[in-house]
């Protein structure tokens, strides 16, 4: 099942496998400064990989939850829950309008 929009997908042609937090967005939220060994765990985390379709993948791109969030919104709460326990775990910093935009997003969450 696509981590982003919830569609079973059948096709192997139309998946791709995402970082949930990219890696671009991860080297310039502290990454940068990770020794080499730490990148490739990160790269390779299963925590912060999921499974969606091409389409989804690249228009997410290395954008924050400021500036994406999964086009189903019975996903937000997933992506948003996945995206704090990635930036906690390697001590990611968030910018406020970053952080303003994760709690909104899991904020959704309680409101179900």
């Amino acid at each position: 099942m696509d981590f982003y929009t919830g569609l079973k997908l059948t096709e192997a042609m139309d998946v791709d496998i995402d970082h949930i937090v990219a890696l671009k967005f991860a080297h310039g939220h502290g990454g940068d400064q990770w020794p080499r060994a730490k990148k490739r765990a990160f790269a390779n985390d299963p925590l912060n990989l999921a499974i969606t379709v091409k389409k989804v993948n690249r228009g997410k791109g290395e954008k924050g939850p400021d500036e994406w969030q999964p086009p189903n919104p019975k996903m937000i709460c997933a992506y948003a829950q996945s995206f704090r326990k990635i930036v906690n775990k390697y001590g990611l910093k968030l910018i406020p309008t970053e952080s303003a935009a994760l709690m909104s997003q899991l904020n959704s969450c309680t409101r179900k």
